[in-house]
């Protein structure tokens, strides 16, 4: 979704863990920083190429940001077969992100919008699970976390998932 007809204040490119915004909305960014550093974890499916994934944060007038995500990799100088790598490229995703949002309501939006991306569309990635479960991005007393939606049980924050 995508926001016609508004004006950027302005637009930042991040990397996958950015250690800072370079005047990016601080929530935005945390929040950035911990989904990028889940997406090492708990994953089924095709690879994901994060080596070179980027964020790009593009802050709207209204207070609107979209989110962009791209990993797309430099061409290979020799064509062959396909490496079965999944590349995420989804730019200027809007839904609920707005700089009000808290970082925890932050973290959880990018994280939903990154799992349904990567689980929507082929080669999928399911991600994160547990078991054979998708774990669902949710806040839980201020604090973004991965929750089991079979037993309820918060796995681990978001941003602080391991193998």
């Amino acid at each position: 979704m995508s926001i016609p007809d508004l004006e950027f204040v302005d637009e930042w490119t991040l990397p996958v863990r950015p250690e800072s915004g370079l005047g990016a909305p601080t929530q935005m960014v945390d929040a950035c920083y911990a989904v990028g550093s889940d997406l090492r974890w708990r994953r089924y499916g095709a690879e994901l190429d994060i080596d070179h994934l980027k964020w790009t944060l593009s802050l709207h007038e209204t207070g609107a940001v979209q989110l962009g995500v791209n990993s797309r990799r430099p061409r290979r100088r020799v064509r062959g077969e396909a490496d079965g790598v999944r590349e995420l490229g989804m730019q200027r995703y809007t839904v609920a992100l707005h700089i009000e949002l808290t970082l925890a309501e932050a973290t959880v939006v990018i994280a939903d919008i990154v799992q349904t991306e990567l689980a929507g569309y082929p080669p999928w990635v399911q991600w994160p699970i547990q078991e054979k479960r998708l774990l669902l991005p949710v806040v839980v007393e201020g604090e973004a976390v991965w929750r089991d939606p079979r037993t309820g049980e918060s796995v681990a924050p978001i941003g602080g998932l391991t193998a």
